[in-house]
C-alpha cells in the first residue's frame, strides 16, 4: 500500500462509508476504488479532484502524496 492508499483509506474509515459507497460518491467502480486504496492502481487527476471534493480535504493534497516516495 502508497501513501495515498493509506491516506483514504483513513479518511474513507473516519468518514465511515464502505468502498461502494465511497467509490459511487467519485464515480468510480467499487473495484477501481478498491484498488486505489491497495495502491495497485494510480488515481486520475479528475479522480483525485473528486476525492479531495468528497472527504473534505485541500486542494492538491492527495496529489502531493503520489509525488512523494512511495
Amino acid at each position: 500500500m502508497n501513501e495515498f492508499g493509506k491516506k483514504i483509506l483513513r479518511l474513507r474509515t473516519e468518514k465511515n462509508p464502505g468502498t461502494k459507497e465511497a467509490g459511487h460518491a467519485v464515480a468510480i467502480p467499487q473495484s477501481r476504488y478498491s484498488e486505489l486504496e491497495k495502491g495497485i492502481r494510480i488515481p486520475t487527476e479528475g479522480q483525485i479532484e473528486r476525492l479531495e471534493n468528497f472527504y473534505n480535504v485541500t486542494d492538491g493534497q492527495l496529489s502531493a502524496l503520489l509525488k512523494t516516495k512511495q
